[in-house]
C-alpha cells in the first residue's frame, strides 16, 4: 500500500463505517446481540488498526504484525456474543459476522482492488444473513418440515402440554430447544416439526391459542 494522504485515510474510515453499518443494520433489525453500533465500531477499528500498522511500518518493516492481531483479538469479542441456554446455542452467526466485518475493515484499509473485494464481501454477507434463511425455510417446507416458536408459561406442565397438542395434530418433533423468555414467568420453545401433507396449520394454531400454557406462537 502506497503512502496515503490524510484525506485518503479519512475516506477509508468513512467507507468502513458505511460497510459496517450495512451489515450491522441487518443484525439490528433482527434483534441480535451485536447490532448496528457494534459492527460499525469493529469495522472502523479494524481499518484504523490496519492504517496505523502501515504507517508505523513504512517501507522498512512488516506491516502485518499489528493487523494479524486483529484476527486473534476479534475472536474474544465474537465469543462474547455466543450464549448457551440449555440445548440452545445462540449468537454463532453474529460472532461470524463480527469476524467477517473485521476482515472487511482490513480490506478497506489496504485499498486498491481490495476496496471492491470489501464491497462485494459486504453485499454477500447481507445476502447470506437476509436471504439464506428464506431459502432454508422454503427447503424445510419442501421436506414437510416447519419451524415453530412458542412463548409458554414457565411451569413444569407447559412443555408436555405443547408436545401433546403437536402429537394430536400428527406433528413429529425433529428438534426442540428451550430458553428463558423476555417476560418474567415465560419460556421460549423453538421446535422443528415434520408434518404430513394433510397438516392443518389453522387447526393447530387454534388449539395452541386455546391452551392455557401457551402465551403466543409464530411460524418461521
Amino acid at each position: 500500500m502506497q503512502d496515503l494522504s490524510l484525506l485518503d485515510m479519512i475516506l477509508k474510515l468513512i467507507a468502513a463505517t458505511l460497510l459496517g453499518g450495512l451489515i450491522g443494520l441487518e443484525r439490528e433489525v433482527h434483534g441480535r446481540p451485536a447490532g448496528l453500533r457494534t459492527h460499525i465500531l469493529v469495522c472502523l477499528g479494524s481499518t484504523l488498526f490496519a492504517l496505523t500498522s502501515f504507517n508505523i511500518a513504512g517501507k522498512l518493516y512488516d506491516p502485518g504484525r499489528i493487523t494479524a492481531q486483529i484476527v486473534t483479538g476479534i475472536g474474544f469479542l465474537g465469543a462474547g456474543t455466543i450464549m448457551r441456554q440449555g440445548s440452545v446455542v445462540r449468537g454463532l452467526t453474529t460472532a461470524a459476522s463480527i469476524w467477517t466485518i473485521a476482515a472487511i475493515g482490513i480490506a478497506v484499509a489496504i485499498g486498491g482492488d481490495m476496496y471492491f473485494i470489501a464491497i462485494a464481501t459486504a453485499l454477500l454477507v447481507v445476502f447470506t444473513l437476509y436471504l439464506v434463511p428464506h431459502v432454508e425455510s422454503y427447503s424445510l417446507r419442501q421436506r414437510n418440515e416447519r419451524l415453530l416458536t412458542l412463548v409458554v408459561q414457565e411451569t413444569s406442565q407447559s412443555i408436555s402440554c405443547v408436545l401433546e397438542i403437536l402429537a394430536r395434530h400428527g406433528a413429529q418433533i425433529r428438534l426442540l430447544g428451550s430458553e428463558e423468555g423476555e417476560c418474567s414467568g415465560s419460556r421460549i420453545l423453538k421446535t422443528r416439526i415434520m408434518v404430513g401433507h394433510d397438516f392443518n396449520e389453522a387447526a393447530l394454531g387454534a388449539d395452541l391459542v386455546a391452551s392455557e400454557c401457551v402465551i403466543s406462537y409464530s411460524w418461521e
